[in-house]
């Protein structure tokens, strides 16, 4: 005897004692709704899969268009043309600043080191008269020989050093200078 159980919506009958051939044409019968619901189901699933491939394969990959293609090539022309124009800039500049390093480096050095060279002797003058004018206004002044040798030793300090960088300068200038 078949005793029918209902599965939430499916009615499924299980068969008793034996087993029955046409179990499916029963399930078939007893869930019509169900079945046809499920072949219409499937049919416009395959149905919308073929006709998505067909489409997909039927359907030419859109050209592009002549003026796309047109404004494409003179901007890449246009590119170009700057890409060659920068790259001769960049090679003229290259150019101007070997010949300005060139030129800074024959003439404006040796310049410059005499510059250089002028002012120190300046500055040792200046620093002698400095030194001359405190030794006289120090004996005019109370105490001036304890502010004299005080303020003498700072100007004689300085002095050495203009001499140092002096003699520093002519080396260079002479190309006979060598880190010690």
């Amino acid at each position: 005897m078949n005793k029918p159980h209902k599965l939430g919506f499916l009615e499924v009958e299980t068969p008793g004692e034996g087993f029955q051939a046409n179990s499916l044409s029963q399930f078939i019968n007893a869930n019509k709704v169900f079945c046809f619901s499920l072949f219409l189901f499937l049919c416009f699933l395959i149905s919308t899969l073929v006709s998505i491939a067909i489409s997909l394969l039927v359907t030419p990959a859109p050209a592009p268009s002549t003026t796309a293609v047109m404004l494409l090539s003179n901007n890449l022309n246009e590119i170009k043309s700057e890409q060659t124009q920068l790259i001769q800039n960049y090679q003229e500049f290259k150019q101007e600043q070997l010949a300005i390093k060139q030129s800074l480096e024959a003439n404006n050095v040796t310049a410059i080191k005499l510059i250089l060279m002028d002012q120190e002797k300046n500055f040792q003058l200046f620093l002698q008269s400095l030194k001359q004018g405190m030794q006289s206004l120090s004996g005019d002044l109370p105490n001036g020989d304890e502010w004299y040798q005080d303020y003498s030793e700072q100007i004689s300090l300085a002095e050495k050093h203009s001499f140092r960088r002096h003699t520093l300068l002519s080396m260079i200038q002479t190309n006979t200078y060598q880190q010690d």
